[in-house]
C-alpha cells in the first residue's frame, strides 16, 4: 500500500494557521491506519510549492490520495466532518478530543 499524505498549507504564524496545525495534530492521533505522513508547508517560506500545488488560500489541507485526492480550506475545527469528507477511518470517537 502506498504511503498516504496529508499536506497542510499555512501562511506563517497567523491565528488560523496555528489553529489548523493544532486541529490537524489532534486528528492525527485519531486516524486508524498506519502509513500516514503529515507535511506542513508554510507558503510564505515556500511559495513555489503552493503555486505548484495550485493552493490559493490558507490554511488548506490537501489529502494526497492516489485515487481521490481532496482539499479542504479552513482551520479544520470540525475534525469529524473533515475526516468523514476525506474518507479516513477513526480509531474511536473524536468528540472527546476536539473540545
Amino acid at each position: 500500500m502506498a504511503e498516504l499524505v496529508l499536506r497542510l498549507y499555512i501562511a506563517g504564524n497567523s491565528a488560523s494557521s496555528r489553529l489548523a496545525e493544532q486541529n490537524l495534530s489532534r486528528m492525527e492521533a485519531s486516524i486508524k491506519s498506519e502509513g500516514w505522513r503529515v507535511e506542513i508547508i508554510d507558503v510564505l517560506n515556500e511559495p513555489e510549492l503552493a503555486e505548484k500545488a495550485g493552493v490559493i488560500a490558507t490554511p488548506t489541507l490537501s489529502y494526497e490520495h492516489p485515487v481521490r485526492p481532496r482539499r479542504i480550506v479552513g482551520d479544520l475545527s470540525d475534525a469529524k466532518r473533515v475526516l468523514d469528507f476525506l474518507g479516513i477511518e477513526l480509531k474511536g470517537d473524536l468528540h472527546d478530543r476536539t473540545g
